[in-house]
């Protein structure tokens, strides 16, 4: 009978070599104090410098704390919270303890049985979605396997600890699992150099020049902005005009407001009724015109659609008393009556994105309290847009009557909302994906970001007026002003109920800024015939889809019956391969009228400015 062999394979046990490590990091610590020391770039020809400045750009690890996560305040206010609930109801959590010490105990017999060559299942399995783990040393190595796994208990005891809290308001819950789930993303292994294989393998075998080339990409991404830290998440490849957003067109119109856009025609004939493109204000409208496969506008050009689109002013001090009604009635009121005076049309269709079409239904909604419009809106499409905000997302975290009132204060010395600021909110709601990923990449393995074109559209951020924004968290987010029936603009009551228009509304499975569920939800605020589409992917890859996407990667939902319930309208409806716009397309030629010659249908009464895409998109 062959003898077990119970002898511990030490080769399996593959520890980090620290002193190995040491030595690089002490081989390199004069390059790195000459990085830290000099975060700032060096003034030059400045002789008034006075001397007792020069420790002034000294940087600490708390300043790095604060600048990686401002909302450090935040979180350790949300803890103390959390630990007043413990002492309320103590049950639930002791036994989330209790769950927790058993695990780890597991969790040894598990590490002792891999020492011991012994076959053994593992304790925690990271989920399939995570990809933080996918490196194979992370399960190979035991050393990495039982930190990663220790980890997850620890994460998934800590979440469990929340979710066991009870009477608790659901927002302040809301809150303190989203502050919980920062904490758990920051203190994974994968970000730092000993408990990451791929970064430490790599420190060793370059002898730490990757973590030189991170300090200096690190100290690029803080000159850029000195006061807060966004990391680079793309090379600056790109050129608007040139690279991205370089459909042929004109500006035939500008305000104070906005540009107006009017893409040349790339057929013979196109519908005699005109479309306007309504982008969100928050952001640049590029996003629907990134390149010839993912552009929107040039696939709506390539149907026969006579294009137009509103390019928002990217607002400064000066336009900081604008809101929503100098949005409606001097932004898209007035692109409407332009696009039907150029094209002799008594109406045209509307596609709006995101906060675009918060917009676009407060414009119809005040339509329906005018009488005899001349210029009517003939269907509106709507991607990813919110009217009722009931269930907002997470970005609802961010939004209460203190929130408000600290950005208020921000606001009053500017006299505008930095979009640099909304954008780091967005990255902080999937803070594996979009924050800690590219720390990894940029600071710990010394990479360059890969020039992405959506993620340097996410980069180029806007603006919003004081007024404008104030007026936008209070009366959608904080108050839901437009599914009460309170909204009042211009002196009227704004009732979605009274829009009539035909409706095409498309969300997106994984949006986490207007949740498809939420989406579905207001339609029920409409007596409109509407057309809804589920797509697949998130707030921004769901919607600019594109062509010639690899099979299975792009698919959507559809059910033409408007069910009450989210949930039983997915279940009826029908999985579609492919992109939806051909479906969106076909659906809007019914509006459209009839094709006709281009010299038929567009008139020239209003001569080029200049060309697109414009002066506004450039502004920084």
């Amino acid at each position: 009978m062959k003898k077990e062999n119970n002898t511990t394979d030490f080769k399996k046990f593959q520890a980090p070599n620290f002193d190995q490590l040491n030595d690089i990091f002490e081989d390199n610590l004069k390059i790195y104090n000459n990085f830290i020391n000099n975060m700032s770039e060096p003034k030059k020809n400045d002789q008034n410098e006075k001397k007792n400045d020069k420790n002034k750009n000294n940087f600490t690890p708390v300043d790095l704390l604060n600048l990686i996560n401002p909302t450090t305040t935040k979180i350790t206010n949300s803890l103390f919270d959390i630990s007043s609930k413990m002492t309320t109801k103590p049950d639930a959590y002791y036994q989330n303890i209790n769950k927790w010490i058993q695990e780890i105990t597991s969790l040894n017999f598990y590490f002792i049985s891999r020492l011991s060559n012994k076959p053994a299942d593992p304790i925690a399995v990271p989920d399939k979605t995570d990809k933080r783990f996918s490196t194979p040393e992370w399960s190979e190595n035991i050393f990495f396997d039982f930190i990663k796994q220790f980890y997850l208990l620890t994460s998934r005891m800590m979440n469990s600890i929340v979710d066991s809290l009870e009477h608790i308001d659901p927002k302040q819950k809301k809150l303190i699992k989203f502050y919980t789930n920062q904490i758990n993303a920051a203190f994974s292994p994968t970000n730092f150099v000993a408990t990451n294989p791929e970064v430490l393998n790599q420190t060793i075998k370059e002898g730490a020049q990757n973590l030189v080339r991170g300090f200096e990409n690190f100290r690029k991404d803080y000159l850029k902005h000195p006061n807060k830290m966004f990391i680079s998440q793309t090379a600056e490849e790109f050129t608007v005009g040139d690279n991205i957003a370089n459909t042929k067109g004109s500006v035939i119109f500008k305000n104070n407001v906005f540009e107006l856009i009017h893409y040349s025609p790339e057929t013979k004939q196109q519908f005699e009724k005109p479309m306007l493109i309504i982008p969100p204000f928050i952001n640049k409208f590029y996003i629907m015109d990134l390149n010839e496969k993912k552009s929107m506008i040039k696939y709506l050009l390539e149907k026969n659609q006579n294009t137009f689109l509103i390019s928002w002013k990217n607002p400064k001090a000066d336009s900081k008393d604008f809101g929503f009604y100098e949005y409606i009635n001097n932004g898209v009121l007035k692109a409407l009556e332009l696009v039907c005076k150029e094209t002799g049309s008594d109406g045209a269709n509307t596609a709006s994105y995101c906060v675009g079409g918060t917009l676009t239904s407060m414009v119809l909604a005040h339509l329906a309290n005018q009488k005899n419009n001349k210029y009517k809106i003939l269907s509106s499409t709507f991607f990813t847009s919110l009217v009722d905000f009931t269930e907002p997302g997470d970005l609802g975290v961010f939004i209460s009557e203190e929130q408000i009132e600290m950005i208020e204060k921000q606001m009053q010395g500017k006299g505008y909302f930095d979009g640099k600021d909304m954008a780091a909110c967005f990255n902080f709601m999937r803070p594996g994906d979009l924050y800690w990923n590219y720390v990894i990449n940029n600071y710990l393995k010394g990479n360059q970001p890969t020039a992405f074109d959506m993620l340097y559209w996410n980069s180029d951020s806007t603006r919003i007026p004081e007024v404008l924004h104030s007026d936008y968290l209070r009366s959608m987010y904080l108050n839901n002003l437009l599914v009460k029936k309170q909204y009042n603009f211009d002196g009227n009551i704004l009732d979605m109920s009274k829009i009539s228009t035909p409706m095409f509304h498309v969300a997106t499975t994984d949006d986490h800024i207007a949740p498809w569920k939420s989406v579905f939800m207001g339609l029920s605020q409409y007596k409109s015939n509407i057309e809804f589409t589920l797509a697949n992917s998130g707030h921004i890859a769901g919607i600019i889809q594109g062509k010639g996407a690899k099979p299975g990667k792009q698919y959507y939902f559809e059910n033409s019956k408007i069910e009450k319930d989210s949930e039983k309208w997915l279940e009826n409806s029908k999985r579609v391969e492919g992109s939806w716009w051909p479906k969106w397309t076909d659906w809007l030629k019914q509006y459209s009228g009839d094709l006709k010659n281009i010299n038929e249908i567009n008139l020239n009464n209003l001569k080029e400015l200049y060309k697109a895409p414009g002066k506004y998109v450039l502004e920084k």
